[in-house]
C-alpha cells in the first residue's frame, strides 16, 4: 500500500500517534520509555517524507515490540479520518 498525506504541513496526526503509543507504554513511563516514544514518531516522520516505506515502518515498529499498540491499525484509522491517502502506482507513475 503507497500512502501520502492529505495535508503534508499538518502534524497533528503525529501527535495523535505520539498519544496513542504513550498510552500504551505503564502509568509511570521513564525517561527512556518517553525517548521510545519518539524514536517510534520519528519513524512516521520519515515515512511521511517517503524516506521509508509504509511497510519498513511497520518493520521498526514491530523490532520494538510495544504492546497494545498497532502500527497498521492507526494507519488504518489514519486512513478513515483522510489524514493518509492511498495512491495506486498508476497514479504515482502519471
Amino acid at each position: 500500500m503507497l500512502l501520502h498525506l492529505h495535508n503534508p504541513t499538518s502534524e497533528a496526526h503525529l501527535e495523535d500517534l505520539r498519544d496513542r503509543i504513550a498510552g500504551a507504554l505503564p502509568p509511570l513511563a521513564s525517561d527512556r520509555d518517553r525517548l521510545r516514544v519518539e524514536r517510534l514518531v520519528e519513524v512516521v516522520r520519515a515515512m511521511d517524507e517517503g524516506h521509508l516505506t509504509p511497510r519498513q515502518a511497520a518493520e521498526a515498529f514491530a523490532r520494538d515490540r510495544l504492546p497494545g499498540f498497532c502500527l497498521d491499525r492507526w494507519l488504518a484509522d489514519m486512513v478513515d479520518e483522510g489524514v493518509y491517502v492511498e495512491r495506486s502506482p498508476a497514479r504515482r507513475a502519471a
